[in-house]
């Protein structure tokens, strides 16, 4: 059979495979509008980078420069020497000082802001007449106080003879202050001795410092001199530096090696506004009349408290008629108790530590 196949139908076969193939291409072809914002929003990208590149360009610039003038400069040399103070007297993070100056700067700013202990405070100075004491009752207040960045609690202690400093050092290690009270039947207490404390992370079992508690040296060397901060059988707080031979001469009952002192006999220490750096504290004075002064100052909470620098305590302790003072060991450690609980703020997020003794106030 013969088929005809006329131009005609030529014709509709090759318009019917153009429309075919048109549409298939037109299906393959992004829409102009749609190619013409892709592109847009490129460029608004690459702008936007480009004015993030400059900011952080712009603020690394200030920040080197700021950097610059705050460590090798003198335009801002007390705040300088105030947070080299601070860096140096910490146990893990001195290097925010050691980044950024040489071992000469630091040394040169530590040793312009150290402070000199270089007299004994005179037993004889305190007035404690016992029976007076065994008379009346043992007045204890506790006032919040608050300065320039800084919280804290001054407890004043009027029977000197209640005062007294315990072990509490088991075999692995120490008792929280909490529990050092309720042991011993104190009404008060405040952490005393520092201690070793790896990575901040000690159990407050091994002493550093020389201790003497009822008579015995805990830790130390019986021949060589200590900076004591010590008691006596009578209640007289004594400063000084002494043997283990000589503090028993003198009537030490117990101390311990910390420092510095910040009033001796009357006479203020510290001289230097930036000295020891800003820390949450615990220190203890006494007054002529054998009145105890604790003194603990919460730190290192940015909004609450910060803390306060050696020259603030002393200021705290003139202000409260102390005659003799001295700093114990504060940040982390820094722990007030009174009447069944701890009263002041702790700068770590466990609450109290765990010490190897306690200066208490017995009821």
């Amino acid at each position: 059979m013969r088929t005809d196949i006329t131009t005609k139908d030529i014709n509709v076969e090759e318009n019917l495979n153009n429309d075919i193939n048109g549409n298939q291409n037109s299906n393959n072809i992004k829409p102009k509008g749609k190619k013409n914002k892709n592109k847009k929003e490129k460029k608004r990208w690459k702008k936007i980078l480009k004015v993030l590149f400059v900011i952080v360009y712009i603020i690394s610039l200030i920040g080197s420069l700021l950097l610059f003038l705050f460590f090798k400069t003198e335009v801002f040399q007390e705040y300088k020497e105030l947070w080299v103070e601070t860096a140096m007297t910490t146990m893990n993070h001195q290097y925010l000082a050691t980044w950024f100056l040489s071992a000469d700067e630091i040394n040169a700013i530590i040793k312009k802001n150290a402070v000199v202990n270089n007299e004994n405070s005179d037993i004889n100075a305190i007035e404690i007449v016992e029976a007076e004491y065994r008379q009346k009752e043992n007045e204890i207040n506790v006032d919040r106080i608050t300065g320039t960045g800084y919280v804290g609690f001054v407890m004043t202690v009027s029977d000197p003879t209640k005062v007294k400093m315990v072990d509490a050092r088991k075999k692995n290690m120490g008792t929280k202050l909490s529990q050092i009270c309720k042991d011993n039947d104190a009404i008060a207490g405040i952490n005393a001795s520092g201690f070793v404390d790896p990575e901040g992370c000690g159990m407050g079992n091994s002493l550093n410092e020389p201790c003497i508690i009822d008579k015995k040296l805990l830790y130390g060397s019986k021949t060589g001199p200590m900076n004591l901060i010590a008691f006596s059988e009578r209640g007289e707080m004594i400063l000084g530096r002494y043997t283990y031979k000589e503090a028993m001469n003198v009537g030490i009952e117990s101390g311990l090696q910390f420092g510095p002192y910040i009033i001796v006999n009357g006479n203020n220490q510290i001289k230097r506004s930036n000295a020891g750096g800003l820390h949450p504290r615990m220190a203890i004075g006494q007054k002529k009349d054998g009145t105890f002064i604790f003194v603990c100052i919460d730190g290192r909470q940015p909004g609450y408290s910060v803390g306060t620098t050696l020259l603030e305590l002393q200021n705290i302790f003139e202000s409260y008629g102390a005659y003799n003072a001295a700093n114990l060991d504060g940040g982390s450690s820094a722990t007030m108790y009174y009447n069944g609980k701890i009263i002041n703020k702790t700068s770590t997020p466990i609450g109290e530590r765990y010490l190897p003794n306690a200066i208490i106030v017995k009821k």
